[in-house]
């Protein structure tokens, strides 16, 4: 097999590296200013030496001289100096961020404005399969139009788009809120800078002196949280994003795959403004965390739409100013007449203030009570907001009176707010109509009513996830309560699955109204009329999924399912619901058994025709979230991603079997421990034929920055994301049916799985060795999330750890060990028993996405690893007394390393790693290098850290220090704390 021939150098990947390198410039010289103007003098050089001392590193591993002198600056530092060396790495690393975005920016424009063809497919691979690179909407229609693609099959599938993307509670992005706001002005300054166009040197020597202003106003900014955000604040972080970009973003979205369309498919009706919308979990994901609960949740769906209300205010009101259309010079229709007359009636002060004003502007009049029924659904919200969810609520829908001072929401004759998201979307039609009908049109309204389509009134739809033994302990206790003959506890799956079925069809309450509950399960119901009154008051849209983590079995959905039928979110009589029950399937037994759960689901007429209510689709439809991060955490990176990938297939034929639609949930990390990764490969490498234009994908922690931070960006990762569902839907292939490369991966997984769990689960040292060579400990001291690190308060067991935490303790120390352990050992196991299998290996490489994907996740983390500085981490942290069970476990990581390194270049064809990919290979190698001070930082912090936690405070006489100042804990905490910022800046993977 060839080896995979060199980047072309006129694709994006050399213009991305030339870039960096040439801009990189800018920012070094920026830091370097800044160090200087901020830092005593002498600091500031030792500073700029210690990066000096990190370029020189030799890139071989394991040659712990190489380091030797960047040990000896860093002890001779006191704690103040390495304070401001951990802050100063991690100022250049967050400002290599921001740089590294406006490339991946600038080089998306650059294509948009090149109009060059794509380069022709391979004729000898499947269609669309042999293209990796992230195509636009433009390259991708063009692409399809040479593939003779029929136009009906493409517009099918544009009717059919549905890619949600939901922004989660696992908050892994540690960079405070106002540290955001100030890299955002940096941002803008750095592209200005940057800009091509001719500029004056005074205006270019301005710019450089408001980014030295900003950074230097940044670097006396406390880069740690100053207190534990509550569930509200991570409300208000997440919602940033839809605030500072996707808010306007999305509508260009709309824009750009019309033109696209219009190039290649000029009579393809375009898909629905829609097709891609958001969900978010923050202040409605319970599982674990104690702190969201019901009243949290109502006030996140209030501030939601407050957000959006506001939003559309300002827009009516740009809207009333442009639209200045007079009857004395332009038709209009007669509907929009009629409701004007309608409005006069229902709002006669607004006629009599505004009637004379605007006698012969109609629109304007007409947008004025759009702008009062608007301000009307702003003031109810912020009672309900106010109120709380148990208030009193009049009638059976959205009532709008408002009865301010009382707690109590009040219903007048006529609902003068509005009551839904439908009647402002009407409104705003009946204007643009009126428009088309006279040959006018009118771009900030149809963008108005684009993201009215996407965002309603609710902006981002909120999931319920809890897991699933809180529902079973509810129903437990509600059973002997009610004294049944025997206890939903001590019956079997079986029993349950009869019993629950039963009471689900039969229209007798079960709840008591009166009865009294322990907290836990008073909650647990609690959750469920605070959801029905969420949809009462909102509509469905607000809250559709109800997510089970670790859901094993029938009965746990089926619990649901009741519950919701006694809040009301279920009815027997219709047998009708506004509630998907969601089963999130994590580890990898439960992977494994999850089509025989939901076969035994789909045969049940009862649950058949529920689905068929939900109302998303032409047929019933059941949404599945496959979770990657306990299925990892589990049994490592290869078993977990390939039972993930079995468990789609099965799912697939088992829904087309039963002719129900199925909507896959991946919940995907940041990092390629918890399934993150680029994207557009990973939407390429799902199974052919089971995404269907549809694909739900969780976005958190450090990829909210990356990717939706500025507009260019975020656009270009919701074309390039589109493109790929679009690709991997289009594709018609049998790879993945391929009975001798599903053996292959069977053995493989199986393989890495036994030598995973051997390190990590049957190792009786390994639990001491991370908690005590990783900072865990100090990260769960991090102010950045309110969830607890362990699910178990108390509990110091591997099992008691969320993958989060355990993901982001590996990535501290340089291991990176859960996305790749045990894959060398697998595919080495594999070439022993047959040499010839390499040649296999190639071929899956070159020809399955699947497999290629899976290769490029592990190369690409493999090049982060960093063996040298990881083993001095054990040396330096690890105690007396482990220290001969902590070297084996050490030597096994770096065989391992070695092996599956070597193993990953002869399949890939590579001399390096990342030789596929320059710009990436660039960015890693300049972080592998300049990063490294801040982990001896890290140690040396660490290691004074826990001496001071294992007795008193210690002066730093003692040892190499000659300063004899004692240290807080507090101080010490600070140090190690900063440089875990740093470390996650520059290694982009938190958890």
């Amino acid at each position: 097999m060839e080896e995979s021939p060199g980047p072309d150098p006129t694709q994006p990947a050399p213009r991305v590296t030339r870039l960096l390198g040439e801009r990189l410039e800018l920012v070094e010289d920026l830091w370097k200013t800044v160090l200087r103007s901020e830092c005593p003098p002498e600091q500031a050089e030792r500073l700029l030496r210690l990066k000096e001392l990190s370029e020189e590193t030799s890139e071989s591993a394991l040659q712990p001289e190489k380091n030797a002198p960047i040990v000896q600056l860093i002890r001779e530092m006191d704690l103040a100096e390495a304070i401001a060396a951990a802050r100063a790495f991690s100022l250049y690393f967050q400002l290599v961020n921001i740089l590294e975005q406006h490339i991946e920016e600038d080089s998306y424009l650059a294509s948009l404005k090149d109009g060059l063809p794509p380069p022709s497919p391979d004729p000898f691979a499947p269609p669309l399969a042999s293209q990796t690179d992230p195509a636009t909407f433009k390259e991708l229609f063009t692409r399809l139009r040479g593939l003779n693609v029929p136009p009906a099959q493409l517009e099918t599938l544009l009717r059919e788009l549905d890619i949600r993307l939901v922004f989660t509670a696992h908050p892994t992005e540690i960079v405070r809120h106002t540290v955001r706001h100030k890299q955002r002005r940096v941002a803008s300054l750095i592209q200005k800078l940057q800009q091509d166009s001719p500029a004056e040197l005074h205006d270019k020597r301005n710019l450089r002196l408001q980014l030295e202003e900003e950074i230097r106003l940044w670097w006396r900014t406390d880069e740690l949280h100053q207190f534990k955000p509550s569930v509200l604040d991570e409300v208000d972080y997440a919602l940033h994003y839809f605030q500072q970009v996707l808010f306007d973003a999305m509508p260009l979205l709309r824009l750009r795959i019309h033109s696209a369309l219009a190039g290649s498919y000029p009579d393809v009706e375009p898909p629905r403004d829609a097709f891609c919308t958001f969900g978010s979990w923050v202040g409605s994901d319970r599982d674990g965390n104690p702190s969201v609960t019901p009243d949290i949740t109502w006030r996140t769906a209030c501030f939601q739409r407050q957000l959006m209300i506001e939003r559309y205010i300002a827009s009516v009101q740009d809207l009333r100013d442009q639209l200045s259309i007079s009857m004395q010079w332009s038709q209009v229709s007669a509907p929009l007449l009629e409701s004007l007359e309608i409005d006069r009636l229902r709002f006669p002060d607004i006629y009599e203030e505004r009637a004379a004003r605007y006698r012969l502007e109609p629109y304007r009049l007409k947008l004025s009570y759009t702008l009062e029924r608007l301000q009307l659904t702003q003031q109810r919200n912020q009672q309900l907001a106010d109120a709380g969810w148990e208030s009193p609520c009049d009638g059976p829908s959205n009532t709008a009176g408002l009865s301010f001072g009382t707690g109590m929401v009040s219903s007048p004759a006529e609902d003068l707010h509005y009551g839904s998201v439908g009647e402002l979307r009407a409104e705003l039609e009946l204007l643009r109509d009126s428009l088309e009908n006279t040959g006018l049109s009118c771009e900030p309204l149809r963008k108005l009513l684009s993201q009215v389509h996407i965002f309603g009134f609710s902006l981002a739809t909120l999931d319920i996830r809890q897991e699933s033994t809180r529902h079973s302990d509810a129903l437990d206790e509600l059973s002997r309560y009610l004294q049944l003959p025997v206890a939903y506890g001590a019956m079997d799956e079986d029993q349950r699955i009869t019993w629950l079925l039963a009471e689900l069809q039969t229209r007798r309450p079960l709840l008591p109204p009166a009865a009294s509950w322990s907290p836990a399960t008073a909650e647990t119901f609690a959750v469920f009329r605070m959801l029905e009154r969420l949809q009462r008051e909102f509509g469905a849209r607000i809250c559709r999924s109800y997510v089970i983590s670790m859901c094993h079995t029938v009965s746990d959905l089926l619990e649901v399912m009741l519950l919701a039928k006694e809040a009301g979110l279920v009815d027997p009589k219709t047998v009708s619901t506004q509630l998907l029950v969601v089963p999130l399937f994590e580890t990898v037994e439960d992977l494994q058994r999850a089509p025989a759960v939901m076969d035994r689901l789909f045969a049940e007429p009862f649950y058949r025709q529920l689905l068929a209510s939900s109302g998303e689709a032409d047929k019933p439809l059941q949404e599945v979230m496959l979770g990657y991060s306990d299925s990892n955490k589990d049994s490592g990176f290869l078993s977990s991603n390939w039972e993930i990938h079995k468990a789609q297939i099965s799912l697939q034929r088992l829904s087309c079997q039963y002719d129900v639609a199925l909507r896959i949930f991946h919940g995907r990390g940041g990092s390629v421990g918890r399934g993150g990764g680029p994207a557009y490969q990973a939407i390429l490498a799902q199974p052919s034929g089971t995404m269907n234009g549809r694909i739900k994908i969780t976005e958190q922690g450090e990829v909210l920055a990356s990717k939706y931070s500025l507009p260019e960006l975020a656009l270009y990762n919701l074309e390039t994301m589109t493109t790929a569902v679009l690709q991997n839907t289009l594709v018609s292939t049998s790879l993945d049916d391929t009975p001798s490369w599903n053996e292959l991966m069977a053995r493989l997984g199986a393989s890495s799985r036994l030598h995973y769990r051997k390190l990590v689960h049957d190792n009786p040292d390994l639990v001491a060795f991370f908690q005590q060579v990783t900072p865990i400990e100090e990260i769960s001291k991090l102010q950045i999330s309110s969830r607890p690190a362990r699910r178990k308060s108390g509990a110091k067991d591997l099992s008691s750890l969320r993958a989060i935490p355990w993901v982001f303790g590996w990535t501290q120390s340089r291991f990176l060990l859960p996305s790749w352990f045990g894959v060398g050992a697998a595919l080495q196991e594999e070439l022993d028993s047959d040499p010839g299998q390499l040649e296999l290996l190639r071929l899956l490489y070159q020809r399955w996405p699947f497999f290629r994907m899976l290769i490029s996740k592990v190369e690409m983390t493999l090049s982060k690893v960093d063996l040298d500085l990881a083993h001095h981490y054990v040396e330096a942290l690890g105690r007396p007394e482990h220290r001969v069970a902590f070297e084996q476990i050490f030597a096994e990581i770096a065989a391992e390393f070695t092996l599956t390194r070597d193993l990953v270049l002869q399949i890939s064809g590579h001399g390096r790693l990342l030789d596929g990919d320059p710009a990436l290979q660039l960015s890693v190698d300049l972080r592998n290098r300049t990063i490294i001070p801040l982990g001896f930082l890290q140690v040396a912090l660490l290691r004074r850290l826990r001496d001071q936690n294992r007795q008193p405070p210690m002066s730093e006489a003692s040892g190499d220090s000659p300063d004899s100042r004692t240290y807080s804990r507090s101080e010490l905490l600070r140090g190690a704390l900063l440089t875990i910022n740093g470390i996650a800046a520059g290694m982009r993977n938190t958890g």
